[in-house]
């Protein structure tokens, strides 16, 4: 076997445990989708629910309100496609193609809700902190936009910034936007603790995946 075939193996061998993770998530964002659809109430939720609105600090809270401000329309559609072109337009084009790959699980999202119908938190006891969008509940598009092209946008800028300093203001972006923005739904009133963790589950999967399937031999070496 020639040397490229031979890092090509081990760079198979070197993404099977990541690749396993990643569609173990995919399996439990399927079955959590599921059970969603059979219980599309619970007291158990409810309750977190309310013991976040109620116990959250007022300076928190301000947070929480602008954590979720990327996920809005017109700027959840307008920000992803200008970080993409500019990855282009800088000749970084495997990038920017990964970038397009994550942003397809918006789509995956879209059809998951079109599918589940979960109706979103319409409980008197849920504070509705902000206009409440009006399509389905399960997932949480919010977090998987955040965990799949957020983080994988992100994550390219810091690799590729010329200095630490930036390498960690922009991971310590990342880490906050995508461990905040589960928190910042339940809060605000629009989603469930369910629809946070399917958000989570498919986000952080399809991040994996595409990832790991789109690895050169080179990363895999390293």
């Amino acid at each position: 076997m020639t040397e490229s075939g031979c890092v090509r193996v081990m760079c198979c061998r070197s993404r099977l445990p990541g690749l396993a993770v990643a569609l173990s998530a995919l399996l439990g964002y399927v079955l959590l989708a599921v059970w969603v659809r059979r219980h599309p109430e619970s007291a158990t939720e409810l309750a977190i629910t309310r013991g976040i609105q109620t116990r959250m600090p007022r300076a928190a809270a301000r947070v929480l309100r602008w954590v979720s401000w990327l996920g809005f329309p017109p700027q959840s559609v307008l920000m992803p496609g200008i970080v993409t072109a500019a990855f282009w337009i800088r000749g970084q084009r495997r990038i920017a193609v990964h970038l397009i790959l994550t942003w397809m699980a918006s789509v995956i999202s879209f059809v998951t809700k079109r599918l589940v119908r979960r109706p979103r938190p319409n409980h008197p006891a849920v504070r509705i902190v902000v206009a409440q969008p009006r399509d389905a509940s399960y997932p949480s598009g919010h977090v998987v936009t955040y965990t799949a092209f957020w983080l994988a946008a992100l994550t390219a800028a810091a690799e590729h910034a010329r200095w630490s300093w930036l390498r960690g203001v922009l991971l310590t972006v990342a880490a906050l936007l995508v461990g905040l923005v589960g928190l910042s739904r339940i809060y605000l009133g629009h989603h469930w603790l369910t629809d946070v963790l399917g958000g989570y589950l498919l986000g952080g999967s399809w991040f994996g995946l595409t990832r790991l399937l789109g690895a050169s031999p080179e990363r895999c070496r390293s």
